[in-house]
């Protein structure tokens, strides 16, 4: 988090005015540090072991050695920088409310902090924009998506951090930055404020916004395309089978074993799948989804059940087109909200704060909150990126179970 320190500056003020509130005050305070200290903890630990075993699966199961999961396995490798190198020490400023390792310390530690976070997030624009080119050129890109590609744009992504991360470390600050000893704050200058927030969080947002915008409106091209395409070969199915059924021979004759004065078998059995109701006269009637999904004649005498088949592929065939659109919506949905809600919030603090200064009180839980969220994400990205994919899933049984495919 960029801006950790200010939360945990306000709520070192507001321990130290309220440390000398009484013996209850102090026992109260120790009861939240442990619960702190192990909420935090084991945070933490969740966050270890859930990007280790992103990075144990890629490297031991063959079958996952792809380019689009080399990026992830480049992001899980970044949020597990996150989780060993910075978590730890924020965790300790958190719960102790001061800052106690000493300036080089602190330099390092903001440097290392938002390295990471920045190198995390864009990430994520790296392997939306590796998505949004297999899915809008499949066929071009698929000569292009290489391992160099792959580098590059993890490359890019510390290049960036690097950048955003080192102006501090070499004056760019205020003299206030450093007027605390107990304090650890990242440089409050207004520059590097909107340098920083627009280069780490808000111009990937938007570049992740316009990304997956586009990648849904590909994929639904692609899902309704291939519902309309098998949509149209039923039919012509079902117009085979229906001239087939009207019982005329080769030269316009009706077949001897085919009624065509369109009177139905009364005594067949519809089966639950027919798309057709009875009538008060025995005969069968079609209902409104069948005609509706362009088979109007499903009365017509011969093969009924046939028809009565092709009319319910035809309305499975759409729901289906439907539900993998949901899918769609719903996978896009969980990866842009849950990066959203863990540093939208993060980042509207780091911008405004440095602004309004003292006008812009916030309680420090609040502030403590709103930091822990934007770690929260190094998280949340295996879960996301790697326990929902079917693929994972079977390479994290195999480590269970210590069998590994790879060849």
């Amino acid at each position: 988090s960029l801006l950790f320190s200010l939360s945990c500056g306000n709520a070192g003020n507001w321990s130290n005015s309220s440390s000398g509130s009484g013996s209850s005050s102090s026992s109260a305070f120790g009861v939240w540090e442990v619960l702190t200290s192990l909420l935090l903890g084991a945070l933490i630990l969740m966050s270890i072991v859930g990007n280790a075993c992103v990075i144990a699966a890629i490297a031991l199961e063959r079958s996952l050695q792809t380019i689009n999961n080399y990026l992830i396995g480049s992001l899980a490798v970044t949020d597990l920088l996150v989780s060993v190198l910075v978590l730890p020490m924020a965790a300790l400023y958190q719960v102790l409310q001061r800052w106690t390792l000493g300036q080089v310390a602190c330099d390092l530690f903001i440097a290392l902090d938002v390295l990471c976070c920045t190198s995390s997030i864009l990430h994520l624009c790296a392997i939306a924009l590796d998505r949004y080119w297999a899915i809008t050129d499949p066929v071009a890109y698929m000569t292009r998506r290489t391992l160099c590609r792959a580098a590059t744009l993890i490359s890019l992504t510390w290049l960036v951090g690097f950048s955003i991360s080192i102006p501090p470390m070499l004056g760019w600050r205020t003299p206030e930055d450093r007027a605390n000893p107990l304090e650890c704050t990242i440089s409050q200058d207004p520059g590097y404020t909107i340098f920083s927030t627009f280069g780490a969080f808000y111009i990937p947002l938007a570049l992740m916004l316009v990304l997956y915008g586009r990648i849904f409106r590909a994929a639904r091209f692609r899902i309704r395309r291939s519902a309309k395409k098998n949509t149209d070969k039923m039919k012509m199915k079902e117009k085979e089978k229906d001239r087939k059924g009207t019982g005329l021979t080769g030269n316009g004759a009706p077949s001897p074993c085919t009624s065509v004065t369109g009177t139905p078998d009364v005594n067949r059995v519809s089966s639950p799948d027919d798309p057709r109701i009875d009538t008060p006269d025995g005969t069968r009637a079609s209902t409104p989804d069948s005609t509706s999904l362009g088979s109007p004649e499903v009365t017509r005498v011969g093969t009924p059940e046939g028809i009565s088949l092709e009319g319910t592929e035809l309305l499975q065939d759409s729901r289906g087109a439907l539900a993998r659109e949901r899918r769609t919506v719903k996978t896009l949905g969980i990866i842009m909200g849950t990066f959203i809600l863990c540093w939208l919030p993060f980042f509207i603090v780091a911008l405004v704060l440095p602004f309004c200064g003292s006008s812009c009180p916030m309680p420090p839980w609040l502030g403590a909150v709103i930091n822990w969220l934007g770690y929260a994400n190094s998280l949340l990205n295996p879960v996301i990126y790697a326990y929902f994919n079917r693929d994972f899933q079977n390479a994290f049984r195999k480590m269970l179970r210590c069998r590994f495919s790879r060849q």
